[in-house]
């Protein structure tokens, strides 16, 4: 991988790219006008066909005290293995450590105090809960292509409850959304990069939860931009084509549920060691879902309370176990 000497600055901001040159350019613009400039941005651009790798040289150079183009000869296929190979290159290229995390996807557009309004958070945060692994998210603007608003607030939107933390809540069903995270340097310490994780946001908030604290700001930091090319959206739920859809024709979620399933099974192998004796049941238990019969399943989730949020979800999930 080629690196370059860089000023050390207190956070550190992993962007992926994929042939998202349409709205690219808009997104850099917002991170550089950011009311808090302590901060470094870390590309990495996975074989794009458009012009998003040009762009990000473009800016690369033009910017270089804050922006840095990763590049290496990796070809990743996902979004989700394309954030942490980024995170794998600030662990592997600086032997000085960032303070703090973030993601950004290459589609949005950061409102201005997304940054300074994220550190607070973490900042008094760290105040009542020190040397702990911890991560803050924001609620976000629902809006189409050209910025329209489609909904001010995704939880109200997805119909998310924003203060379940619980761990048997979040092995079923993440409610951080990636793009609006910070994490904190004890939380990126306990990333093992090479570990096969089912989202790189839904694992690091399961580290969070079983670890360390979560918090909330509940203004929108983003304009959460859906294009038709989004690889996850946020789709409108409790309308009857979204009902009929995902209990009648769509397998998204006897599919989502095997990946969390895995995922729990690999964060015990992971973290199993050092999880307390309550987590640790929590997640064994609900690693072995797969392995009992509809009845038994059905009696596991509500006993351990391993439910999604809303009705609709819920419905399915218990019919598609």
């Amino acid at each position: 991988m080629e690196s370059k000497l860089i000023m050390n600055k207190k956070i550190a901001i992993c962007m992926a790219t994929y042939n998202g040159e349409e709205f690219l350019k808009e997104q850099l613009d917002s991170i550089l006008a950011q009311t808090n400039e302590d901060w470094m941005l870390f590309i990495r651009d996975d074989n794009s066909t458009d012009k998003s790798l040009t762009i990000c040289k473009e800016y690369a150079e033009k910017f270089s005290d804050k922006i840095v183009l990763i590049r290496d000869s990796i070809s990743c296929g996902s979004a989700e293995k394309n954030f942490l190979t980024i995170m794998d290159y600030l662990k592997n290229n600086h032997t000085e450590r960032y303070s703090y995390y973030m993601f950004s996807d290459q589609d949005d557009y950061w409102h201005k105090n997304k940054i300074e309004l994220s550190l607070s958070k973490m900042l008094s945060m760290e105040k009542k809960y020190s040397n702990k692994p911890l991560l803050v998210h924001t609620d976000l603007n629902v809006v189409d292509k050209y910025r329209n608003i489609i909904s001010n607030s995704f939880f109200n939107y997805r119909k998310l409850n924003s203060s379940i933390t619980e761990l048997n809540r979040l092995l079923i069903q993440n409610n951080v959304t990636g793009c609006t995270m910070m994490w904190n340097l004890n939380l990126f310490e306990m990333v093992d990069t090479s570990v096969p994780v089912a989202m790189h946001d839904w694992w690091l908030t399961l580290i969070a939860s079983c670890f360390g604290h979560i918090g909330f700001i509940t203004q929108s930091t983003i304009d959460y931009r859906q294009h038709g090319g989004n690889v996850v959206g946020a789709t409108k739920v409790n309308t009857i084509s979204f009902i009929f859809y995902r209990l009648f024709i769509n397998n998204n979620i006897k599919y989502t549920l095997c990946l969390a399933v895995e995922q729990a099974q690999s964060f015990l192998l992971e973290y199993g060691d050092n999880i307390s004796n309550e987590n640790y049941n929590i997640i064994y238990n609900f690693s072995k879902l797969k392995e009992l019969n509809k009845l038994n399943k059905i009696n596991l989730i509500l006993k351990n309370k391993y439910l999604k949020q809303g009705l609709v979800q819920q419905i399915g999930e218990l019919f598609f176990i």
